[in-house]
């Protein structure tokens, strides 16, 4: 018999009666029953304690649960008298703060359960790992509850139900496995333990209920409320005097687009008339102050000073649009939709004048000669120019309006030309006109994509340089004349590289979107979050260098990285490397040869024989295992761990040598990896893909005996790539490496998480890389020069890293 088992109880410590909380019309044990009531049981309990009892009974009643009362303090007990009251063999628990959890994914690890249960090694209690905190059920054999309970007096035990299994593993089979991807989404919360998860979990669910999600919740709906009310984007655009319109009406386009998946904040300061250009419906995302955190921060703000950059930076990483301000160089991200005068030397991450919302209306031809006459000057005609254009223009004999956003109507100036307010969408209008009169910005550009010639006159001296700088046709700043445009008008062009008539839109909200979806962290090694030099920046990422430990490493990333599947073996490896990673396989483990015995002579050096201590390795990310296959040629004991199910089946299956799925350093399902500890541990082109260091290095620091073997290979900084042709070096780093490593840090790094450094080598020796070495022929004398001079000066591309962990065998208890 299978029986659900859901705990509550009403005095709760940090969120009193939050049972009872409604959560949008209901209690919040009501939502969790019902979702309960969707997972295949024979019985479901509610197991509370005796106070608690005349309060859940009711709600019980009602859902279609039998209430169950016992002690406060002892929930096993709880359990054991669900047990006897039922007959239960099988437990589903489940707790009352989980208005979340995922029914399917229950019903899922039931099964796998039952899977286990036929293998002839039954496990006592099993769960997934990888859920979100609050999604998750465990299985649990009734008998070895009840067995439990009477052999351990832990209090700690008796309030926890789980750990008086799993804290006994000398007892009871307790596996862990890694949840199925549909479900693993390990770093969303849905439990309610606070104030702050209650108001999470009610705007979730109003999130929910407006889109009209269907019940039971499935993970991909309740992961996307998660995200909508935990991951705000706070938008801040330009709205001081003389930066005019253009910066806010952008940021409301956004928001609009954004909205419905994402939560949008906007902070205009304290100006009252920006906040007026608010549409209604979004007038309740204006905040009036800036908050503490959000999830990023989309910056329009046209010029921002380091200590504004530095401000907005502290509350999430800043995806800053078309930046032309000091604050420029620290931003996370810069995207220039408007190329500016920073964008060849303080580069952004992407320069795309198509992210600008082009016209769809346009000529047909370009306009062999010129007769109609279109003046802007932005939504404040700041530097008062458009009136003066006109007349000029109007003298000139030419049919001229001129948009004045002081204007109201239509009509016709004493000078002969007509004004005109405001237009709403002006860029689909723009195709009427043969030039447009504009200064350098984003009608200039629609202008273009229109069809029309342009002509730009010069607020600034800065508007000056941009327009010079990209190919316009442009009249310096001060007083407007006729000869002058005449002038202009007789050199007039459009940019070589500008937009035009056949340029598509391309969709800033979904880039934006994208951008919200990647990483954003701290330096990997020794966790830095808030100061870093950023080295380089490309479309799909930013990297700097971490001035605490000096790693260089991603800090922005602005796509998810792929999952290491079997296309990554595969077609990946294929298109990398001209063959797959199997028909490899012996190149690789003739390398995994020369590898162990350079492990195998430390060893020699590090332990005595009278220290018997065993030849044993654990290799992470053995992928299809060739280093495996080396060592136990080489009288070594392997193991492997690697987070593909499919290169772990070909190590056990094909080779016949242990090894276990598992990301990570996360355990691995059943803690087989925890049993001994190695004498070397080894991680061959994989320490790159690592977020977080510190928990690596924390993992196989347990995993090793002291003054075990850490080895490892990765990627060179100082190679003779990083060194002679720096940018595509940066350029060329795949998206999934966090860190790439300098062999000239590494002693200092190592040591820094209780490590000694033994040796370097430096591998990868590539002669074709040195400059002007691509066409040179392969053995010939500069060639076999340049060879010469990699190995002697270790500026091979990668290079492989042989340490010991400090502390000696009489350290183990």
């Amino acid at each position: 018999m299978t029986a659900i088992v859901l705990q509550a109880r009403l005095n709760s410590t940090r969120l009193p009666r939050k049972a009872l909380l409604e959560l949008n019309g209901k209690p919040v044990l009501s939502r969790v029953m019902e979702t309960l009531s969707h997972v295949a049981a024979d019985v479901r309990v509610l197991a509370c304690d005796e106070a608690s009892y005349p309060h859940f009974e009711p709600l019980a009643a009602e859902a279609g649960f039998l209430c169950v009362a016992g002690p406060a303090e002892d929930v096993l007990e709880r359990f054991c008298l669900v047990i006897r009251k039922t007959g239960a063999d099988v437990i589903i628990r489940a707790t009352g703060d989980n208005p979340f959890l995922f029914a399917d994914a229950a019903e899922a690890s039931l099964a796998r359960y039952r899977e286990l249960q036929e293998s002839g090694n039954p496990p006592d209690y099993f769960t997934w790992s990888g859920l979100p905190h609050g999604s998750g059920v465990e299985i649990m054999n009734g008998k070895s509850i009840l067995l439990a309970a009477a052999l351990t007096d832990s209090s700690f035990d008796h309030e926890h139900v789980g750990p008086a299994l799993y804290r006994h593993r000398d007892r009871f089979r307790c596996m862990y496995e890694t949840a199925p991807e549909p479900w693993y989404y390990p770093g969303v919360r849905t439990t309610i333990d606070t104030r702050e998860d209650f108001e999470r979990a009610s705007h979730m669910l109003a999130y929910l209920t407006e889109r009209e999600t269907p019940f039971p919740y499935g993970a991909e709906s309740v992961v996307s409320a998660w995200k909508y009310v935990s991951r705000p984007i706070l938008f801040v655009p330009a709205t001081e005097p003389g930066t005019g319109t253009g910066h806010v009406v952008r940021t409301v386009e956004l928001m609009e687009r954004m909205r419905r998946d994402w939560l949008t904040l906007l902070y205009v300061g304290a100006s009252d008339e920006a906040a007026s250009r608010i549409p209604g419906h979004l007038q309740h995302a204006i905040v009036q102050s800036l908050p503490e955190k959000a999830h990023r921060v989309v910056l329009d703000h046209f010029q921002t000073d380091s200590v504004a950059m530095a401000r907005l930076r502290s509350i999430a990483p800043v995806v800053a649009l078309d930046e032309g301000g000091a604050g420029r160089l620290s931003a996370d991200y810069l995207l220039d939709i408007i190329p500016s005068l920073d964008s060849r030397k303080k580069k952004p991450n992407l320069i795309e004048p198509r992210f600008i919302p082009l016209p769809s209306h346009r000529k047909e031809a370009e306009p062999e000669s010129i007769r109609s006459v279109l003046v802007v000057a932005g939504g404040e005609n700041a530097a008062r120019l458009a009136h003066p254009a006109g007349k000029i223009f109007a003298l000139l004999d030419y049919e001229v309006t001129v948009i004045d956003p002081e204007a109201q109507g239509i009509i016709l100036s004493a000078d002969g030309y007509t004004v005109s307010g405001l237009v709403p969408l002006l860029r689909e209008r723009l195709c009427h006109y043969d030039l447009v009169v504009t200064h350098y910005g984003f009608t200039a550009f629609e202008a273009l994509a229109a069809g029309c010639r342009v002509l730009l006159f010069s607020p600034t001296r800065y508007h000056y340089r941009l327009a010079v700088r990209y190919g316009f046709a442009a009249m310096a700043p001060g007083k407007l004349t006729a000869a002058q445009v005449v002038k202009r008008l007789g050199a007039l062009r459009n940019p070589p590289q500008g937009l035009d008539r056949a340029s598509e839109s391309l969709d800033l909200a979904s880039e934006i979107a994208a951008l919200c979806e990647g990483g954003a962290e701290g330096c990997p090694f020794c966790g830095e979050r808030e100061s870093r030099r950023i080295i380089a920046r490309h479309k799909e990422r930013t990297i700097s260098r971490c001035p605490s430990c000096g790693m260089a490493h991603t800090s922005f990333l602005g796509r998810k990285t792929s999952a290491y599947t079997h296309s990554y073996f595969f077609e990946e490896y294929r298109s990398q490397y001209g063959k797959t990673y199997l028909e490899d396989f012996d190149s690789i483990k003739a390398l995994g040869a020369s590898r162990i015995t350079r492990i195998a002579k430390e060893f020699d050096r590090i332990f005595s024989p009278q220290a018997e201590v065993r030849k044993t390795v654990l290799d992470v990310g053995c992928a299809y295992g060739p280093f495996l296959e080396a060592a136990r040629e080489s009288q070594w004991i392997p193991t492997g761990t690697d987070i593909s199910p499919e290169a772990v089946e070909y190590v056990q299956g094909t080779l016949g040598i242990p090894a276990v799925v598992s990301a990570f350093p996360a355990p691995d399902p059943d803690q087989t990896l925890d049993r001994e500890r190695f004498s070397a541990v080894t991680l061959w082109y994989v320490i790159e893909h690592f977020q977080d260091l510190e928990a690596v290095f924390s993992r196989i620091r347990k995993l090793l005996v002291p003054g075990g073997i850490l080895a490892f290979s990765t990627p060179s900084e100082r190679g003779v790539s990083g060194l002679f042709n720096r940018a595509e070096f940066w350029r060329k780093s795949p998206l999934d490496h966090w860190t790439v490593w300098n062999p000239y840090r590494v002693k200092k790094q190592l040591a820094s998480k209780g490590f000694e450094l033994l040796s370097l080598v430096s591998t990868g020796h590539h002669p074709e890389r040195f400059p002007f070495m691509a066409k040179a022929r392969r053995n010939g004398f500069r060639w076999r020069a340049c060879l010469w001079l990699s190995r002697t000066f270790s500026l091979g591309d990668t290079f492989e890293v042989y340490a010991k962990m400090n502390g000696t065998l009489e350290d183990i208890e």
